[in-house]
């Protein structure tokens, strides 16, 4: 595997790495958003303004995972295409083909 290849598999695992590590500090803000206003409530619209940042939360929390996903899926589908395509041997073209080679009768 070429060097732009491994590289790009990196990216894309560091990508991975990144979406699911901004997905859990979203899920830990959206539990944060319903337990502090449960904990101590001090005006009525406390619990709804709770609520509504969770929810808020989990969109975040879907889009991160769709955008994310799409970036880490692409660029390994990339490395992927690159690595099957690659030659598996050496070419070579300043040495012509054995045709050319060949007297004419």
């Amino acid at each position: 595997m070429s060097s732009s290849m491994a590289a790009g598999a990196r990216v894309a695992l560091a990508i991975g790495v990144i979406k699911w590590v901004l997905i859990a500090v979203a899920i830990i803000a959206a539990g944060m958003a319903i337990l502090l206003p449960l904990l101590d409530p001090t005006t009525d619209y406390t619990l709804a303004v709770g609520i509504a940042s969770a929810v808020g939360c989990l969109v975040w929390i879907l889009f991160i995972w769709v955008l994310f996903g799409w970036f880490e899926h692409t660029l390994t589908a990339l490395v992927t295409i690159a690595r099957n395509t690659t030659p598996q041997f050496p070419v070579t073209y300043d040495v012509p083909p054995a045709s050319y080679d060949q007297p004419r009768s």
